[in-house]
């Protein structure tokens, strides 16, 4: 099962690097005026760096077995899945005060990529805490 976790969460990885890929490549990275841009750095980069240390305490756990690694994968992949839900919620399309961005990067995402980053990141957050509290 643990394996089976690492496997989804690189899935979820690969994913995820794709968005990334398109949001940069769209001119994200330029995007740095108030009101131009709905997915600020800050918690674009927090998302992607949070998730990586995740990632890496989950593969120190596979390959040490300490429960300590586990317990920090777990309360990890809490904070990046509600980095990852503002994303979702900034990305999604609005009539409010700053919804004039119908040309900023991230309205470039596929939506079927968003959704099965989404849906990957919900089962690895699932089964992280699932093996974690088992494990407990």
């Amino acid at each position: 099962m643990r394996v089976f976790v690492l496997c989804a969460w690189l899935l979820t990885a690969g994913l995820g690097g794709y968005l990334a890929t398109v949001w940069i490549r769209h001119g994200g990275l330029r995007q740095r005026t108030a009101g131009v841009t709905r997915l600020p750095l800050w918690l674009v980069l927090g998302h992607v760096t949070l998730a990586v240390a995740g990632l890496a305490a989950w593969t120190v756990y596979l390959v040490g077995g300490t429960g300590a690694s586990a317990w920090t994968a777990c309360a990890v992949v809490l904070v990046v899945a509600a980095f990852g839900f503002m994303m979702l919620l900034r990305w999604l399309p609005s009539s409010g005060r700053h919804s004039h961005g119908g040309a900023t990067a991230e309205r470039h995402f596929p939506l079927a990529a968003v959704v099965a980053h989404g849906t990957s990141a919900g089962a690895t957050v699932l089964l992280v805490v699932l093996v974690v509290l088992r494990r407990a």
